[in-house]
């Protein structure tokens, strides 16, 4: 006999087997998306989502991370402005060897020139080259 049916202990609703993850899992999708989503939001939610990530990705822990901000003052450590989201964790690819901490933009400019400061150089001199003249502010340089 195939089961096609079970009630949710959560719940308590008699749902077909398709309402759960597979045959068997102990609550349907819903209910076991609410504990996911209890059991996430218990631990910290995305702050202790994040704090993981740098732990995984960088070896670094949140309070070194937070030092970090503090100590560049909340900004970019390139264009220094201030980001209104968390700074990134720039990093070296070839040996992982954290460097600072960087705007979204920043981090993204290093990334996609592939960490080649000659190719940055190459860029910044081409931005340049094609730089747009800049007008005079109205009235500078005019005999009164």
């Amino acid at each position: 006999m195939k089961l096609t049916h079970k009630v949710c202990p959560d719940c308590q609703e008699d749902k077909p087997i398709d309402q759960y993850t597979n045959p068997w899992v102990y609550c349907c999708r819903p209910c076991t998306n609410a504990r996911g989503r209890a059991r996430y939001i218990a631990k910290g939610g995305s702050d202790f989502a994040y704090a993981q990530s740098l732990k995984y990705n960088y070896g670094l822990t949140m309070d070194e991370y937070l030092a970090r901000v503090e100590r560049q003052g909340g900004r970019c450590a390139i264009c220094r402005e201030v980001s209104p989201q968390r700074l990134h964790v720039d990093h070296n690819h070839q040996t992982g060897a954290v460097r600072d901490l960087l705007c979204e933009w920043c981090n993204h400019a290093i990334g996609k020139a592939r960490d080649d400061p000659a190719r940055l150089r190459a860029m910044a001199d081409y931005l340049e080259r094609h730089a747009e003249p800049t007008s005079p502010e109205p009235g500078a340089g005019t005999a009164a």
